[in-house]
């Protein structure tokens, strides 16, 4: 079988990642180019993995050598990038969220079926073993039907500059708490029906100049009748703090945890663990399973396990908690067939 040609477009810290994983990890698929704006990037990285560099999309595009892309640009600059590649006739592998509005999202959608190609979104916590083995139990009816979606996201500290600004990044419920909400879905089997916000601009003065919140939780029902609660912080004191649990008739699974098993100091004050690792530590298995999915889809012609349709829903969901929040009541999700 003819190794899938890939491309990396964005080369920041996640750009790097699939840059090293698809070069170093998969099977039946080759890094063939890199891609930035900033030219000593491109050049460095293409020269680190002995690739072809390019800093003008539309250039890489027409390479013959490429036969998919991994966009891993800011969120505002994914929709053009996905539908220009889509023309391209190259397969598209986008890094969460797949858009920053749902009219943006419907457009990738549709581009890319006119196409023919395939279009994958990055919800890389699917393939991590525990979450996989937290459905799998879950699909087996080991805690009977599911009622209860409980989530705590808390990230160590605030993101860069553009993505404080929601209008270019979705802001905290679209760049952050998108992989929660994918993981809602996943879990659960089932669509979020509604959701009601509360929180605020609490820990950061920039975020809150730039109109985003950094401190919330979100309620929301299921169209199963399950019902969920996901709390969110642009801020751990001790580190990356990521747990999940899901309670049924008849019991409950729990993933992750708020303390480091791997080294703990205990003293006359207590037990201390040093904290959580940061999430490349927590995930890094999980990246080269996702990309090694979208690789098999690929080749395989299957529609990729997490599609541009599971990336709208997320963005429907975060756009209900952003009317939930300006209107403090409950809000209904609205849901676009495409």
């Amino acid at each position: 079988m003819k190794p899938l040609g890939i491309a990396v477009v964005g080369l920041g810290r996640i750009g790097k990642v699939h840059a090293e994983i698809i070069a170093m990890r998969l099977s039946n698929a080759r890094l063939v180019a890199v891609a930035d704006v900033i030219e000593s990037l491109a050049r460095s990285t293409g020269e680190q993995f002995k690739v072809k560099w390019y800093t003008d999309y539309d250039k890489l595009l027409r390479d013959e050598e490429v036969d998919a892309v991994f966009i891993t640009t800011p969120t505002y600059l994914h929709k053009e990038m996905i539908v220009r590649a889509a023309e391209a006739g190259k397969h598209v592998f986008i890094e969460k969220p797949i858009t920053v509005t749902r009219e943006e999202a419907v457009e990738a959608v549709k581009a890319a079926r006119k196409a023919g190609v395939k279009l994958m979104v990055g919800y890389m916590r699917r393939f991590d073993d525990a979450y996989s083995e937290a459905k799998r139990r879950i699909e087996q009816g080991a805690i009977g039907k599911p009622l209860v979606f409980v989530n705590v996201a808390r990230d160590p500290g605030p993101p860069p500059g553009w993505a404080q600004d929601p209008k270019l990044s979705g802001g905290i419920f679209l760049d952050m708490l998108s992989h929660d909400f994918d993981m809602a879905r996943f879990l659960i089997s089932s669509e979020v029906k509604s959701v009601y916000v509360l929180g605020g601009a609490m820990l950061y003065e920039e975020i809150r100049q730039k109109g985003d919140l950094d401190v919330v939780t979100v309620n929301f029902e299921f169209e199963s009748g399950a019902v969920g609660m996901l709390h969110g912080s642009r801020k751990s004191v001790f580190g990356y703090d990521l747990r999940t649990e899901v309670m049924g008739t008849e019991g409950t699974v729990y993933v992750g945890s708020h303390h480091d098993p791997n080294l703990a100091l205990g003293t006359r004050e207590g037990l201390t663990f040093k904290g959580v690792q940061w999430f490349w530590g927590r995930f890094y298995e999980a990246y080269v399973k996702e990309d090694q999915a979208f690789v098999d889809a690929v080749l395989g012609d299957k529609e990729p396990p997490i599609t541009g349709v599971d990336g709208l829903r997320v963005v429907e969901i975060a756009e209900a908690c952003w009317r939930s929040w300006r209107e403090k009541r409950p809000v209904t999700v609205e849901r676009t067939a495409v």
